[in-house]
């Protein structure tokens, strides 16, 4: 190494560099070694972070000349920067004239010596510095120092990326225990629980209830084989290999909650296929959408379902009996107007709220009533014949002959009834409410309280 190297000192640190990885101790010992040979004042250690961030590890010397605790390049151009990556050591001696890099370097280290060799990893990427710095009081060999801060480098390399994976994989983990999204992972062949996150496992009482459970055995109290719906053979190709992100709603069975859940096919740490599951909580979205979803399809004074969903599930109804028949019984109140001119229109909407509550509860209106709109009122029934139909308009219309008790009065209030009847009357809901709605008109112009088949003259008989 050069007249200065003494050979015990030369024994003393392949001595102390010969093991996998060093400990903090030794590299501070190998530092106090190095200096007292070249005459520096200071050695140090610097491990880059995951970002650009430069941070003091280990030093030996005078605190007096202690080094900055972090630094960073960014005072350097790119190009500057990856010259000075790419240096096998770099002796910066501020009695000599110095280039750019140099002159910058001093200025990070606040120092007029400074000897640095970059530590890199197996992929070349740069790990850290290890440096000398301060006066000098012997002449300076910067091919010996650089191979002693090479061997150095060779061995704390291993240490920084071990640093680096367990940095890595605790902040992995904790960003997948705080995004708020439940996270768990299963062997795709044998359904194994490889992984859980922290809100996933939680309500289960934690990681330990999955040990040695299968997915399906952790989820459902009562599986013993793959779900039904487990959407694996959606993930992967004719090959086995992964293909795309599939997505679904489950509710969760012992608490009701709702999720959105997300499966991918993708290969584990040790090479074999796995299942990831991920899934956010939606169940306050659910609530929201059910609550959007009444108030869109259900009238809010009577709370019987409105003309939206009146069509659409007439329309549906068609669609699921196509051979079928079916009936529409359009309903329009006679003498409602009164009740609201003598009463006043509190009167009348506690009219339409007991109307409501008759077509909801009553036996032959149960499930079938919708209120149209103003004081009409729809009834749909299922099936081909007419008997069904003027049984139901008789029992309305009986019903209708009695007085309503309101908080202000009694009072008596008649309605008419069209009735339509699919296929023959219409293929739809709007043509079917359209004939029932004039039949209906036929029927009141003959007298109030009274109800007709569409194309017939004459009333039901009551």
């Amino acid at each position: 190494m050069g007249s200065q190297w003494s050979s015990d000192m030369v024994l003393q640190l392949l001595d102390l560099t010969d093991t996998n990885v060093i400990s903090g101790e030794r590299i501070e010992t190998i530092l106090e070694m190095l200096c007292k040979e070249s005459g520096f004042a200071c050695g140090f250690v610097y491990e880059r972070d995951q970002v650009r961030v430069f941070h003091l590890f280990e030093y030996f010397g005078n605190r007096e000349n202690r080094t900055p605790k972090a630094f960073t390049l960014d005072s350097l151009t790119p190009g500057q920067r990856a010259e000075l990556i790419h240096c096998r050591e770099l002796y910066v001696d501020g009695n000599k004239k110095q280039n750019a890099i140099k002159t910058a370097l001093q200025g990070i280290f606040k120092t007029n010596i400074l000897f640095l060799v970059p530590i890199m990893g197996d992929r070349e990427e740069l790990l850290g510095y290890i440096g000398l710095a301060g006066a000098k009081s012997k002449v300076i060999e910067p091919d010996a120092l650089g191979t002693a801060c090479r061997l150095l480098a060779k061995y704390i390399a291993p240490r920084i990326l071990h640093k680096k994976i367990d940095y890595a994989r605790v902040s992995l983990e904790s960003i997948l225990d705080h995004t708020g999204i439940d996270i768990y992972v299963n062997d795709f062949e044998t359904h194994d629980m490889l992984y859980a996150n922290k809100s996933m496992a939680a309500p289960y009482g934690g990681m330990r209830y999955f040990a040695g459970k299968k997915c399906f055995e952790a989820l459902y109290d009562d599986k013993t084989e793959e779900c039904d719906f487990c959407p694996q053979k959606k993930l992967i190709d004719d090959n086995g290999n992964p293909t795309k992100v599939y997505s679904w709603d489950y509710q969760r069975p012992f608490d009701g909650a709702w999720f959105r859940v997300f499966s991918a096919a993708f290969h584990w740490v040790d090479g074999r296929l796995a299942h990831v599951v991920s899934s956010v909580d939606i169940t306050e979205n659910k609530r929201n959408e059910q609550i959007i979803s009444h108030m869109a399809n259900y009238d809010a004074l009577t709370e019987l379902p409105n003309r939206r969903k009146l069509v659409a599930d007439c329309d549906e109804r068609i669609s699921r009996n196509k051979t079928g028949g079916g009936f529409v019984l359009f309903l329009d109140l006679d003498g409602f107007k009164l009740v609201n001119d003598s009463l006043g229109h509190k009167a009348g909407d506690e009219m339409l709220q007991q109307l409501g509550k008759y077509f909801l509860h009553g036996a032959e209106t149960k499930g079938n009533s919708y209120r149209n709109g103003g004081d009409e009122f729809v009834i749909l029934l299922s099936g081909d014949k007419k008997s069904i139909a003027e049984d139901v308009a008789r029992k309305i219309l009986k019903r209708f002959k009695k007085p309503w008790k309101l908080t202000e009065g009694t009072v008596y209030c008649n309605t008419s009834i069209g009735i339509a009847q699919y296929p023959k009357d219409g293929k739809n809901a709007e043509e079917l409410l359209h004939a029932a709605d004039a039949t209906m008109y036929l029927a009141k112009r003959s007298g109030a309280g009274n109800a007709r088949f569409t194309g017939k003259k004459k009333n039901i008989q009551l």
